[in-house]
């Protein structure tokens, strides 16, 4: 009978623990903020290579861990990029390189795909459930698309990676 006890409360545990893991409500603060599909040199990386970019905003209050949240720049293949273990602080940016080359440092990520300038769309996700999209058409060099609100996203020429968007009005 303690045998039994002890398997189902391990399985109790194990289901637990997998719910926990397909739960992307610990991401509902984190949205695409900002992006770059056409980059000619508005922002380098730490190579000096000018590759399009992703800015991420982490809404809430508290800091996040954003292990296990993917990127994508389409619906069929979700997890295209798979974060590691990356602190976003509260309030906070982060840029994320789209360079065809996936690797990460101590100050970069880059993503293994490239955003098309030709228009495209770029999925944040987790689980195989969509948290965020935003689909664009054809983009100019060096013009960002940046949200405005929670519903709408503005062309800017100022674009703003790492920090607050920017209208010119």
């Amino acid at each position: 009978m303690k045998k039994l006890l002890l398997i189902l409360s391990a399985l109790c545990l194990l289901c637990a623990c997998a719910a926990a893991e397909g739960d992307g409500s610990r991401f509902s603060s984190i949205r695409i903020n900002e992006f770059m599909a056409s980059n000619g040199d508005s922002l380098k990386d730490a190579r000096g290579e000018s590759p399009d970019w992703i800015e991420l905003y982490n809404a809430g209050e508290e800091e996040v861990n954003l292990q296990g949240l993917c990127l994508s720049d389409g619906k069929k293949t979700l997890d295209k990029f798979v974060f590691p273990d990356w602190v976003l602080p509260a309030r906070g940016y982060l840029v994320v390189f789209a360079s065809g080359v996936e690797y990460v440092t101590d100050g970069e990520i880059h993503l293994g795909f490239k955003l098309s300038a030709e228009g495209e769309r770029v999925v944040l996700s987790f689980g195989g459930e969509i948290l965020d999209i935003i689909s664009f058409d054809a983009q100019e060099k060096d013009v960002s698309m940046s949200r405005y609100d929670s519903r709408t996203w503005r062309y800017t020429e100022t674009p703003t990676p790492g920090t607050e968007n920017v209208f010119d009005d």
